[in-house]
């Protein structure tokens, strides 16, 4: 029995630190190759959502706080960054805990975004106060920042000049809006990353033999049909003359883009399940999705309008079944 325990807590150790590692290796790909490291970024919090599923609760945070540690190191000391490698890393621990409790989707996604927001937000509150910055300040800077890295790697990888002298010559305009949408950028940022994470952790426990119900029929989900009152409203508030007023309508519009995208999506998927689409065919389609914004706003628009058209019939198949 001895022996036993001891297997089992080498095995322990073992997981542990390979969730650990796993997550470093991510993090140094987005610290040192920054095209690649914005899509493996998206997928930082799924070792510590697999491990905190596979071993508990208490592993999962002894997982997060290494990997934790290993980016303070790294990166050499506190900074923004860290607070957004953290956020990233809590998605895992979060969104684990919400599908441990099988709580629903909603629920889930929900209580995973807003707890990270929360927390971001607090942390980042205190980080300004103790190097004697103001919120907006750091803010603006880090703004700053980011739009001259994003113009080095529009470089990078071979934008035309004259695209990229536009840009530049708009640098302070859109410094100004973006710093007043931070909110909602944040929050949909962390929604998509979120939702992603969800579908690959469905999948990967689906290899496994381990159906969760909270992750069953995914491409028939629906948000809520008052939600659609809520964009309305905002459209509407987008139109009067107020900048005030339009910033606060703008920041609900980009908060509820990602649930209408995503019952796009949910649509899609749907439709390629019943005609029986391939593979091959389906990642396709979803690539050219990804990198085409046309295509992201029109699958936006299809989940909008399925509020009245009922693109998936769901609720006749219900009857008739």
């Amino acid at each position: 029995m001895n022996l036993t325990r001891q297997d089992n807590r080498a095995k322990l150790f073992k997981d542990v630190i390979s969730g650990v590692v796993f997550s470093s290796i991510i993090i140094f790909v987005t610290l040192f190759a920054p095209v690649l490291g914005f899509f493996m970024a998206v997928i930082l919090p799924m070792p510590v959502l697999y491990y905190r599923l596979k071993l508990g609760r208490l592993p999962g945070i002894i997982i997060a706080s290494g990997v934790l540690l290993v980016t303070v190191m790294v990166i050499g000391g506190l900074s923004i960054d860290i607070l957004f490698y953290a956020a990233l890393i809590m998605i895992g621990l979060v969104l684990g805990e919400s599908l441990e409790q099988h709580l629903s989707i909603e629920k889930s996604l929900f209580f995973t975004v807003f707890s990270t927001v929360f927390l971001s937000a607090f942390l980042f509150f205190i980080y300004a106060g103790s190097a004697g910055s103001s919120v907006l300040e750091m803010v603006t800077s880090y703004v700053a920042a980011n739009l001259k890295l994003t113009l080095s790697i529009y470089q990078d990888i071979g934008i035309p000049q004259e695209n990229i002298e536009l840009i530049d010559r708009s640098i302070d305009t859109i410094k100004y809006v973006l710093v007043r949408l931070v909110p909602a950028l944040m929050i949909t940022m962390l929604t998509f990353i979120t939702w992603i994470n969800i579908l690959f952790i469905k999948r990967i426990l689906n290899r496994k033999g381990i159906y969760l119900k909270t992750l069953e029929n995914l491409n028939r989900w629906k948000a809520p049909e008052k939600l659609v009152w809520s964009a309305i409203i905002c459209g509407v508030l987008l139109m009067l003359p107020w900048t005030g007023v339009k910033i606060a309508a703008l920041n609900c519009i980009l908060i509820l883009m990602p649930v209408y995208f995503f019952q796009g999506i949910a649509i899609m998927s749907f439709i390629f399940e019943k005609k029986g689409f391939p593979p091959v065919l389906r990642l396709f389609i979803y690539t050219i999705i990804a990198i085409q914004q046309i295509f992201i706003l029109l699958i936006v628009g299809i989940g909008f309008f399925d509020t009245w058209l009922n693109f998936r019939k769901i609720e006749v198949m219900t009857d008739h079944e």
